[in-house]
């Protein structure tokens, strides 16, 4: 039988995560093999098709997934209730804040790494080419 939800996190480094059921539920553990071949990789919030199975150690699993369409993200999330959607949206503020703290730490490598000056220091630019 298959299910929908949404992939709810991932440990790239360790290649597994997490998966959110649509109608609620726990979250169920996922490994990088159960993925589609497709050349995409793993993106959190991504919509899924899957089946669930009794892994070796006794946890359930989810397996065989599908990658669906854009629409159905929205509706997962909509069906997606209390604490699970309120972990959604902190997810999406995580991936906000560590872009833009990667866009600073990005600057400050570039500007740490070139002189702005083309003379050495201010002082050195003679008084002709100083606005």
């Amino acid at each position: 039988m298959r299910f929908d939800g949404v992939l709810s996190g991932w440990n790239h480094a360790a290649g597994y995560g997490s998966i959110r059921p649509a109608g609620g539920g726990d979250e169920l553990f996922v490994a990088l093999g159960a993925f589609p071949t497709d050349g995409l990789g793993p993106r959190l919030d991504e919509p899924l098709s899957f089946e669930v199975v009794t892994g070796r150690d006794g946890r359930k699993q989810a397996v065989n997934l599908k990658r669906l369409p854009a629409g159905a993200h929205a509706m997962a999330l909509r069906e997606a209730t209390g604490v699970g959607h309120a972990r959604v949206q902190r997810a999406h503020r995580k991936r906000r804040l560590g872009l833009a703290a990667g866009a600073v730490v990005t600057v400050m490598l570039v500007m740490g790494g070139v002189h702005w000056w083309p003379h050495g220091s201010p002082a050195d630019v003679p008084p002709a080419m100083r606005r």
